[in-house]
């Protein structure tokens, strides 16, 4: 499973498929709840929202971001989260070796803020800031966490520098210009600090060649990536190469490690299992959130739109067919020394 897309995951049986619940929730201990009032409070006076095709949206650099920020969309990351603790063999929260007692540490593009309160409470004597333009995250954090509203693509960076780690995970999609903040990250870490990209690409791949040609999860990744393209700049596959291009900024000892991700409940292995659910589940909860904004901005007619959304509700669901997505971790150094002009 590790280390690139050639290992090979092991279908469950038919017989053990149909004696077992596969419905989500079965086997998880995932509660989205969890830590809504957990734990410093968000530094800014944004708090502004707008409503639009029955979801919430950010106000501050209104349609910048065409993905909700509602609770249905919080509960859809704590999902990915949750997942993610499952695949790496003990819950690791990043791959980037920054040592045991790293002192500042961002998170970019924090979303509901999730990883960067897992982080604070791994490193306490450590600041932790998380970087979003939504103010979603909790009102009460660990201590030596702070959030911040804040737009990750403005070329002025107010987050002070030496940084030890510079966190992006599920960003790289979600930008258009990713290297411009990448380079803006490499000018604030301190001498030896890293950036790390945690990122799927939805590119659906199967041991067994059990993928049919029309398959509805397929096409749906497709029309996201053309969507995004054409209407935002995004590109949902730029991590395949963000190994090379983190080289190119000047990023040394870059690394890339790959891992399967199952997509349904297929696998014989019931930790995989658990993470095909949770993937699953991400990609049916994305379904609305993708027809609310991104496919009708883009004129996909509605009942087009009802009609996929169904086929890959439908087609996600059966245990035949062994398809799985790729989870690049892409982490990069800054030289300790840059050698004189």
């Amino acid at each position: 499973m590790e280390d690139g897309s050639s290992s090979i995951m092991e279908p469950a049986s038919d017989d053990s498929l149909e004696a077992e619940d596969l419905e989500f929730g079965a086997t998880s201990d995932y509660d989205p709840t969890a830590d809504a009032d957990s734990f410093c409070s968000v530094s800014t006076s944004i708090y502004k929202h707008h409503y639009e095709h029955g979801r919430r949206y950010h106000m501050f650099k209104d349609g910048k971001y065409p993905i909700p920020n509602d609770d249905d969309e919080g509960t859809r990351e704590g999902l990915k989260h949750a997942m993610l603790k499952e695949l790496l063999p003990n819950g690791e929260l990043y791959l980037a070796p920054i040592g045991d007692h790293p002192q500042r540490i961002i998170d970019l593009g924090t979303g509901f803020g999730e990883w960067a309160m897992d982080i604070a409470d791994l490193f306490p004597s450590a600041e932790v800031i998380g970087v979003d333009l939504s103010p979603v995250q909790p009102t009460y954090v660990p201590p030596n966490l702070r959030y911040i509203v804040d737009d990750i693509e403005e070329e002025s960076w107010g987050y002070g520098a030496n940084f030890d780690l510079a966190h992006l995970r599920f960003m790289s999609p979600l930008l258009k210009d990713v290297l411009g903040v990448a380079a803006n990250v490499f000018r604030n870490l301190k001498p030896g600090g890293w950036i790390e990209f945690q990122e799927i690409c939805p590119r659906l791949t199967s041991d067994d060649n059990s993928i049919p040609p029309d398959y509805p999860v397929t096409k749906f990744y497709d029309i996201v990536n053309r969507v995004f393209l054409d209407r935002y700049g995004f590109d949902l596959f730029l991590i395949e190469r963000m190994k090379s291009e983190l080289q190119n900024l000047g990023f040394i000892n870059v690394q890339q490690r790959v891992f399967q991700l199952p997509v349904g409940a297929w696998p014989k292995d019931k930790r995989l299992r658990l993470i095909g659910l949770y993937m699953r589940e991400a990609i049916v909860s994305l379904l609305p959130s993708m027809g609310a904004k991104p496919f009708a901005e883009y004129g996909i007619p509605r009942d087009e739109a009802r009609h996929l959304f169904a086929d890959v509700k439908k087609a996600i669901a059966n245990p035949r067919i062994h398809a799985r997505v790729q989870f690049y971790y892409v982490y990069g150094q800054k030289p300790v020394a840059q050698l004189a002009g």
